[in-house]
């Protein structure tokens, strides 16, 4: 049962990380020999991520990132936007203010920093969680920013480069305490997408 736990935690990581492409299909096969298992612990881990709707299965064919509909990107969009309005009021409210400085360290100085921009971004608001020391915030976080990354892969290049703009901005106004700024911020960063 670890095993399978690994695999499926590794696995919906890199769905997470945008590393499956829409439409790429991912077989039983090709997992259990990435991880060294059998297929049918491949494929148990690839039905937990079905079950969870991350993945969509195609009988005798494989698997592939489940596509969000404009609902469920909107129901992802309101979710994000309440939770991490919450992680604003407390780290606006507690952080140290060299926790606040540290952010600063999560920002591409620019796009071509990193290979994965929707990977970057969500490095970027899972830090921020991570800094409220809360791990039920930080949990539910890091699910709804995984959740959003299949969102992410139909942003456009140009948008995805803007993103550090936006994590500047919010950082800028979190290390002034100023609660609104920052999330007027991340209200522009979320709603640009």
């Amino acid at each position: 049962m670890q095993r399978i736990d690994q695999v499926y935690e590794d696995l919906r990581e890199r769905v997470f990380q945008a590393e499956f492409k829409p439409n790429e299909m991912i077989t039983e096969r090709a997992i259990s020999e990435h991880y060294g298992v059998s297929r049918v612990t491949a494929g148990e881990a690839l039905h937990r991520l079905c079950h969870e709707g991350h993945l969509t299965a195609y009988p005798r064919t494989g698997y592939m990132v489940t596509a969000l509909s404009p609902l469920d990107m909107d129901r992802l969009k309101r979710l994000r936007i309440v939770l991490e309005t919450l992680v604003i009021q407390i780290l606006c409210r507690s952080c140290p203010e060299e926790e606040l400085r540290s952010l600063y360290g999560l920002i591409l100085s620019s796009p071509e920093e990193a290979g994965n921009v929707s990977a970057a971004n969500r490095r970027f608001h899972a830090g921020l969680a991570e800094r409220t020391g809360d791990p039920y915030l930080i949990q539910a976080v890091q699910n709804v920013l995984g959740a959003a990354s299949r969102v992410e892969q139909y942003v456009s290049a140009e948008k995805r480069g803007s993103w550090q703009d936006f994590h500047r901005g919010i950082v800028d106004a979190l290390c002034q305490r100023r609660e609104d700024l920052a999330v007027e911020r991340l209200l522009e960063d979320i709603h640009q997408r």
